[in-house]
């Protein structure tokens, strides 16, 4: 009686057994993590993560939130604070409180007014070999942002 075996097929219904189901991971903002994180599931980082996190489903990071490391992850919501490469396999959304530092891959990307980059940014990214430089920008600064 310890499974959750499904009696017609004797798979495990639990949505942890299917990789991207379940709850939200979090870290709250009193908690600071040193190494490196692999999340099955969504995450959400409040708090701070020194090292590298390998996410197969959404990062949220938010507004108070420090992520020093690289990220590869299915889908991204950065709202604070990023220094790092990211490669997001789907959508990647800045705000306007983002603060990216390092090298953004990603295969669709959108971005609300007032977000910084300091680093190349690849959209959209499909993976594998270098690509033919098609969507790859340096940016230092939004260029949407009103002065």
């Amino acid at each position: 009686m310890f499974g959750n075996k499904d009696s017609k097929n004797g798979t495990d219904p639990s949505p942890a057994s299917g990789g991207s189901g379940g709850g939200v991971n979090t870290i709250d903002a009193s908690t600071e993590i040193v190494g490196n994180l692999k999340a099955g599931g969504d995450i959400r980082i409040d708090g701070k993560l020194k090292g590298n996190l390998d996410c197969q489903a959404r990062l949220i990071l938010g507004p108070k939130g420090h992520i020093e490391g690289d990220v590869v992850c299915v889908n991204a919501t950065i709202e604070g604070t990023f220094v790092g490469n990211i490669q997001v396999k789907e959508m990647l959304t800045l705000q306007a409180t983002a603060k990216v530092t390092g090298d953004i891959k990603a295969k669709k990307m959108a971005a609300l007014g007032g977000f910084q980059v300091d680093g190349t940014c690849q959209v959209p990214f499909t993976g594998g070999a270098k690509a033919s430089g098609k969507g790859e920008a340096k940016a230092t600064t939004n260029p949407l942002k009103a002065k």
